[in-house]
């Protein structure tokens, strides 16, 4: 008979499973699917005592490996592991299982268990872990962090320039020789897919409506609307989403004066990944910035 299991949409799966679980052990189907008593074993045969197959003492040991991966990241990485933690098991609708899995963070490590306490609601209410084998303290490994081994660069990422017609023609050539020199690609957004004029009254093609290229597609943008073109794009929801989405996705944002009316609307607030443009030095700090990480700093300020 087929072997009874709790794997569902892997390939060549044809049927169709029911119930809310997806795991072995546990406590919310206890009349479902479970592992045969059975299992794998080992023919016992004579040679010079019984042949058997037996785990190692370590093989209780489920949580130091956790204990090490969390340690060994940064504070923002720490920071977005704990709020995942707190995004699934905010969805968690049985009680008893979201204190059961806060008495496991808690086991690999308290600060954990406490960041996520504190995003559920549910501060003092993990339940006690007592674990088969005590996790050990091992010495952090950076090479597990992502953040710690990244190499700044341009290469491969794109840059979304938002702009409007009166655009300088001169700093989106400086900006995109700028960024392809450095391995990236530079999309031109406008209101209209149709092309602008700018401000020397020469056509510029445009890649993408705006309506249609949020500022999640770019690794980093450049918002250079023209005086009147930023007063349009100020009665205009898409333009502060793709501003605010940036700002808020931790992006390195460049701008020219003409757009500060659209940063006020947009909430966004001068720090390092907020970068005047104007001239070519201006151009050349932002392609610095731009080759960096995501602007971690700025996220305690935007969300718990």
């Amino acid at each position: 008979c087929p072997m009874q299991n709790f794997q569902r949409d892997g390939i060549m799966r044809m049927e169709h499973p029911t119930g809310r679980v997806a795991y072995e052990p546990n406590s919310l189907d206890p009349a479902g699917p479970r592992e045969h008593p059975a299992g794998f074993t080992s023919h016992a045969s004579e040679i010079s005592g019984e042949k058997t197959r037996v785990r190692a003492e370590t093989f209780a040991d489920h949580y130091s490996q956790a204990r090490l991966f969390w340690r060994s990241m940064t504070e923002p990485e720490q920071r977005h592991i704990a709020g995942a933690f707190a995004f699934e098991l905010g969805k968690v609708e049985t009680v008893a299982i979201r204190k059961r899995m806060l008495g496991h963070l808690a086991v690999i490590d308290s600060a954990l268990c406490g960041k996520v306490e504190i995003a559920l609601g549910m501060v003092g209410e993990a339940d006690k872990i007592e674990p088969l084998r005590a996790p050990i303290a091992l010495d952090p490994s950076p090479a597990l962090s992502q953040v710690r081994k990244f190499v700044p660069t341009l290469a491969g990422r794109k840059v979304g320039v938002l702009i409007t017609d009166g655009v300088d023609r001169a700093l989106l050539d400086r900006l995109r020789s700028a960024v392809e020199k450095e391995g990236g690609s530079v999309e031109v957004i406008a209101p209209t897919v149709g092309g602008v004029s700018s401000a020397d009254r020469k056509p510029i093609a445009v890649d993408h409506r705006l309506v249609a290229a949020p500022s999640i597609f770019y690794d980093a943008v450049v918002l250079a609307p023209s005086d009147a073109g930023a007063k349009a794009l100020a009665g205009e929801a898409a333009a502060i989403d793709w501003l605010r989405d940036a700002f808020g996705h931790l992006k390195v944002i460049g701008h020219v004066p003409a757009a500060a009316p659209l940063l006020a609307l947009a909430g966004v607030k001068t720090d390092a990944g907020v970068v005047a443009m104007g001239g070519p030095r201006d151009v050349a700090a932002f392609v610095t910035a731009a080759k960096g990480p995501r602007i971690w700093a700025r996220e305690p300020s935007l969300r718990s």
